[in-house]
């Protein structure tokens, strides 16, 4: 290994004479050497400099003209002079929902017959409850005890096949069919029952009330309540 100490720089205080003009102040030990070094393969290879360097250096630009000058674009509106008018968003044409508690009448008072001020109300009148008042022993349990008790309500013998012509010509109080959902009912014992009152149901007498069934109370669960009034289908012919 000994052929390898010879090619190694010299980091110690001491500097051989090849160096003499070396920036290296030796009795600075923290002085980094030059790079690269003195006897190195890049500073040997390295082309001789010249005695008078050269530099190129850029001509000036010529001065821009004053009518070069770009005029302003119309199409800028910060710098255009005439008025920008309404910048106000358009009035919007949707409709807003009304989820808040809905204004009632105004309260006004009027002195009575004893000149007791007395509290009267005035505003939009409720729309009355499409109920009626049930005569006794005609309410929804009542039904129920008489669907169930066995009594004829069908007032015909078997499965019946009706058409639209044997329909209309059961149309009054004590013979009224009526059709849901292509299915023929006998409605005459239930109109005591009917909480719209008999004169409701009898609107569907002789013709089909699908339809006015479905607007007005589609929830009720009609083939079970009128099954024991099942008359037939209705078919078309």
């Amino acid at each position: 290994m000994s052929w390898l100490v010879p090619s190694l720089p010299t980091w110690g205080r001491s500097t051989p004479a090849s160096s003499s003009t070396s920036p290296i102040d030796p009795e600075d030990i923290d002085t980094p050497p030059p790079f690269p070094l003195l006897n190195s393969h890049q500073r040997s290879s390295a082309p001789a400099p010249s005695s008078t360097p050269s530099f190129s250096v850029a001509p000036p630009s010529p001065p821009k003209a004053q009518h070069d000058e770009e005029e302003p674009s119309d199409l800028n509106i910060a710098i255009v002079d005439a008025p920008l008018g309404n910048m106000l968003p358009p009035v919007s044409t949707i409709k807003k929902p009304n989820f808040a508690i809905q204004k009632g009448g105004l309260d006004t008072y009027s002195t009575g017959t004893n000149g007791i001020a007395k509290k009267t109300e005035t505003g939009p009148v409720k729309k009355k409850k499409g109920k009626v008042a049930l005569t006794p022993g005609h309410s929804a349990l009542d039904w129920a005890r008489l669907t169930s008790s066995g009594e004829d309500l069908r007032g015909v013998h078997g499965f019946q096949r009706v058409t639209l012509a044997e329909l209309k010509e059961h149309n009054t109080p004590d013979d009224a069919w009526s059709v849901f959902n292509g299915m023929v009912y006998n409605i005459t014992p239930y109109l005591p029952f009917h909480p719209g009152g008999e004169d409701e149901l009898m609107r569907v007498a002789g013709r089909d009330g699908t339809k006015l069934f479905m607007l007005t109370h589609s929830w009720v669960n009609l083939d079970f309540m009128l099954k024991e009034c099942m008359v037939g289908v209705l078919v078309r012919g």
